[in-house]
């Protein structure tokens, strides 16, 4: 039996795709979890499988690279090789003249949907396998995918490794430039002892804040001066976060936490964590286990607001908001209360690997119900996020700082300090109840041995 493949929701709000590219044409034989298609959603560029093995039939009319598709709407059928299969009407936008040719709709009220970008245009059919985002970073940074050997699966060229070329090509074009006849002067320098030396190129002035370099050191920056498009995710992100502005009253709570505690438990698991995950464990992993457990004593924090009742969840599934190139996407880590630091730190580490190439499942971008939002590896102090609808709180999280506080007997200590702020739906909570969620995170993270009892 014939088995249809349809565009699947892979995210809480997701309405549509758009075809990228056909890795497949009518007629070939496919095995089942073959990448066929690479689609742009609203969150991420996804390459999506065949879901049986077969022979794929009845291409619907006007799927075709850059259409835009309704989310559920099939699309072809993967079938035996003798196998016949319905046949599927246009897609929206489309419509099939009488000789049975499929032609594009041109009238105003359709073309802006199915228009074709000029990227999707330009999208090379034919070279090396390469990943729809190292594709685009390729053409941003002018690297030719020619020149670039590919470290993902079966030779596939990812976006670091663009990002790898293009930084080495860099690289070579400084050294050409500063490359030049060294003087008397330049090769052979005397120095007194005990005297104090300017930095130079082979000793480097170590900077104070490496941290948030080392952070920030992949992000590509835009010329100045240029207009550059939204993407889906900067698009539809703006759009849902400007609708949770306007519809939810949102009000925000700051307090500080002193990590000594927290920092001495992340040291003294981080050989066992790293042994069973394979990643290190991370402030953020820490807090995902704190919050899970504070959620489950707090269940209006893990609740959504719709109409006139609020409905609390059974399950806490957190959302950890992640920044790429291309704009914010948030997986989720779903029964995080029920999961060990390990088991965390691992799904962590997985998602951070998919981000960079924006490969995520249906499964990994729905389902939150509570998101945290660390910008602490960029230096920020504290901030206030904006609650990611239908979810009733978010949680902003800032850097650490050695802090002066002021001590039960009196005297004053450096302490390592973090702060929390949440933003509430005061719908689903009111200052006295946000309050008491936030303190409670907070005393599990000053003392975490609480987490046993």
């Amino acid at each position: 039996m014939a088995v249809e493949f349809f565009i699947a929701k892979m995210s809480d709000h997701m309405e549509s795709a758009q075809i990228l590219k056909w890795l497949v044409k009518e007629g070939d034989r496919v095995e089942q979890y073959q990448i066929i298609l690479e689609l742009m959603t609203d969150k991420v560029t996804a390459e999506v499988e065949a879901p049986a093995a077969g022979v794929i039939k009845g291409i619907r009319p006007g799927a075709v690279d850059g259409a835009e598709v309704p989310v559920g709407e099939v699309i072809c059928y993967i079938a035996a090789p003798g196998e016949s299969v319905p046949a599927l009407p246009p897609l929206p936008g489309y419509e099939t003249t009488d000789e049975g040719q499929t032609t594009k709709d041109e009238s105003p009220a359709t073309a802006a949907s199915v228009a074709v970008p000029k990227e999707v245009e330009a999208e090379p059919v034919a070279g090396p396998r390469a990943s729809p985002v190292a594709r685009k970073v390729a053409k941003e940074l002018g690297v030719d995918l020619n020149a670039v050997t590919g470290t993902g699966p079966q030779g596939r060229i990812t976006e670091d490794d663009v990002r790898a070329v293009a930084a080495k090509i860099a690289d070579e074009g400084r050294k050409t430039k500063d490359e030049g006849p060294k003087t008397k002067d330049e090769s052979a320098i005397s120095v007194t002892p005990g005297a104090v030396v300017a930095p130079t190129q082979a000793q480097p002035i170590q900077d104070p804040i490496r941290n948030t370099q080392h952070a920030i050191r992949n992000t590509h920056y835009a010329t100045a001066g240029t207009t550059l498009p939204l993407t889906s995710i900067q698009r539809i992100t703006g759009e849902r976060m400007r609708e949770s502005v306007v519809n939810a009253p949102q009000f925000a709570i700051d307090v500080a936490a002193d990590m000594t505690q927290a920092l001495w438990l992340r040291e003294q698991l981080a050989e066992r964590v790293q042994a069973e995950a394979g990643a290190k464990l991370s402030v953020t992993g820490l807090l995902i286990k704190v919050v899970a457990a504070a959620l489950k004593r707090h269940p209006r924090a893990n609740a959504e607001f719709a109409g006139d009742k609020l409905t609390l969840h059974d399950e806490i599934n957190l959302a950890v908001a992640v920044g790429t190139d291309d704009g914010l996407v948030v997986p989720v880590i779903r029964n995080a209360d029920h999961k060990s630091l390990a088991q965390i730190t691992a799904e962590l580490a997985m998602f951070q690997e998919k981000a960079k190439m924006l490969r995520f499942s249906a499964d990994d971008l729905t389902g939150g119900t509570f998101t945290i939002s660390n910008l602490g590896m960029y230096g920020v102090d504290g901030f206030r996020a904006i609650i990611n609808p239908p979810q009733s709180a978010i949680l902003a999280v800032g850097r650490i700082v050695k802090t002066p506080v002021g001590l039960p007997d009196d005297t004053i200590a450096l302490r390592p300090m973090m702060s929390l702020t949440l933003t509430v739906d005061h719908r689903c909570m009111d200052g006295v109840q946000g309050a008491r969620f936030l303190a409670e995170i907070k005393t599990l993270l000053e003392q975490p041995h609480l987490l046993l009892a």
